[in-house]
């Protein structure tokens, strides 16, 4: 069912550099092997599959008809996923210094919406498909809410070359998720490059506004294709983060497949997002004392505003009194949108708080969670 060649043929496109071909292999046997997906799991699967290579294919055309300028250089919003980055990226995406690349964007890379006609259509297009999304899975908007018009994280721009933890979160895939968490990103950060510089055909900002907890993992991949990079890195507790994004991960799985070990899902979660957190630690070093800023989580959550203003002024941006009202307007409707809480514990996936603690040892001492 799940065959290369098969899926390959249902592309017209010239693909570019084969960087894609040994993470797709891995994904594919994986799929085949380990992932017991329902019909509709594959048949959801098979289709993204084709539509994002129909989407690298059509970028690939695109760049190479196109004489397309250096991308402006991005700030960066990162952390163990969970930490309150993207509630960052959404409150940081009020000032006009920047752009993020729109939910809608993402999920209609190509071809690149060059009118007003075509952008309206492609937001309603992504709206009914997030629509079925949350249908598929009813606490999606309870723990990570997303909208067309909204900013969204760069790991559906990754997955261009098939390097993409979302691939990880909907399905089980054990090889896939090695694969990830121990390759170079090099080659997706290419690929992630070229779309942002066919955004900015449309519309070029002072800064891109980028977020991705992948990130942390990437920084040297991330510093060669963009030499100007800033970053803000917001650290939470792993004992909230490694339950929350199990849950997330379980309910996601859950809409595409026959079976899901939660137990299994703990162990792995807590795995993949030790080790990324080692690479953050010996990576961040790498990093220009002048371009980075470390945000509290539990600072943030009673006054981001303030800690958004923080960021500012570390970077040498404007934050004027419009930015700043921008903000707590969003704050407030936030805060009135009365979704149901997000529950989730360590208990649920069969792993203890002494545990996670001792995994993330260097990580919670450095950063005094």
């Amino acid at each position: 069912m799940f065959n290369i060649d098969s899926l390959l043929n249902k592309v017209n496109f010239p693909l570019g550099e084969d960087t894609y071909r040994e993470p797709l292999s891995i994904l594919l046997k994986d799929y085949e092997n380990h992932s017991n997906l329902t019909r509709l799991g594959s048949l959801s699967v098979q289709r993204g599959l084709v539509k994002t290579l129909e989407s690298r294919g059509r970028l690939f055309q695109f760049i190479n008809n196109n004489n397309l300028e250096e991308p402006s250089s991005p700030i960066i919003v990162s952390g163990l996923p969970r930490s309150g980055t993207t509630y960052l990226f959404d409150l940081l995406h009020c000032s006009n210094e920047f752009r993020g690349p729109l939910t809608w964007e993402i999920f209609q890379m190509m071809p690149i919406a060059t009118s007003r006609y075509q952008q309206t259509y492609k937001q309603i297009k992504t709206e009914a498909e997030l629509a079925l999304l949350k249908t598929l899975v009813p606490k999606l908007k309870n723990i990570h809410p997303m909208k067309a018009a909204l900013p969204e994280e760069c790991q559906l721009i990754t997955a261009l070359d098939f390097r993409s933890i979302s691939f990880s979160y909907s399905s089980k895939v054990p090889e896939y998720a090695s694969f990830i968490n121990n390759c170079d990103y090099s080659s997706a950060l290419l690929w992630h490059k070229r779309f942002l510089q066919a955004l900015e055909t449309t519309y070029k900002p002072n800064h891109w506004l980028l977020k991705d907890p992948c990130h942390i993992q990437h920084i040297s991949e991330i510093i060669s294709v963009y030499p100007e990079a800033k970053f803000v890195f917001i650290h939470r507790d792993p004992k909230d983060t490694i339950p929350s994004i199990s849950s997330l991960s379980t309910h996601l799985r859950a809409a595409f497949s026959k079976a899901v070990d939660q137990k299994e899902i703990g162990r792995n979660s807590l795995s993949f997002w030790s080790k990324a957190i080692q690479d953050f630690l010996a990576q961040r070093t790498l990093i220009n004392e002048s371009n980075v800023i470390d945000i509290n989580f539990n600072e943030f959550i009673v006054n981001p505003v303030n800690s958004a203003e923080t960021i500012f002024r570390k970077f040498k941006l404007s934050f004027d009194r419009h930015t700043r009202e921008k903000m707590e307007v969003f704050i407030n409707n936030k805060s009135q949108l009365g979704k149901s809480p997000h529950h989730y514990n360590l208990d649920a996936f069969n792993l203890t708080a002494d545990q996670v603690s001792h995994s993330f040892k260097s990580y919670i001492e450095k950063f005094e969670l």
